[in-house]
């Protein structure tokens, strides 16, 4: 939820070589004032990602609430975001699954997905494509959780890689994204 993001963006170090994609089941008009909240508690540059938006360290990209995000590989190598109309066979907008999905096609092993408190399912299909690929999954503990639907599921896949409390997870991300 937004407070599991504050907590995790104030702490995370901007000049760590990561770019975060957040995907925050919200409304479509809230998703840009929720990227600019999440700006002014981060050292990451933090807005609402557009369509074409290029992958870099110290950004976080919120996806669009009325939109869905994927992440694309360029022949050039640059690795960029696709923000498009929903379709019809789109459960969840914005959705975590596409973004799981096609970063772990776009980025393979270099992938660390995060699932957060939360109602449904969204993400479990996601994770699994992640770990395919050779990437990380992390889901937060129940004892933090305020609502444990999405991290229990995540963890039903058989994944995940880590469980942890919310307090934990920032200095978990920081640990994946230095090299060695």
């Amino acid at each position: 939820g937004p407070r599991a993001l504050v907590e995790i963006l104030s702490t995370l170090d901007g000049s760590l070589p990561l770019c975060v994609l957040i995907v925050q089941h919200m409304p479509d008009k809230f998703t840009a004032a929720f990227a600019e909240r999440l700006d002014r508690v981060s050292s990451f540059e933090v807005r609402e990602a557009k369509n074409g938006d290029v992958l870099a360290p110290g950004l976080a990209l919120v996806a669009p609430g009325a939109a869905v995000m994927t992440v694309e590989r360029l022949a050039n190598a640059q690795v960029r975001v696709r923000v498009a109309e929903p379709g019809p066979e789109d459960r969840f907008v914005p959705s975590i699954d596409k973004v799981f999905v096609s970063a772990a096609h776009a980025l393979g092993q270099d992938v660390l997905a995060v699932v957060l408190t939360g109602m449904g399912s969204d993400g479990s299909e996601g994770l699994r494509r992640v770990h395919e690929k050779g990437g990380r999954a992390i889901a937060e503990s129940e004892r933090t959780a305020v609502i444990f639907g999405m991290p229990e599921e995540a963890i039903r896949t058989g994944v995940v890689d880590e469980t942890l409390p919310l307090d934990l997870i920032a200095a978990a991300i920081t640990k994946h994204a230095k090299p060695g």
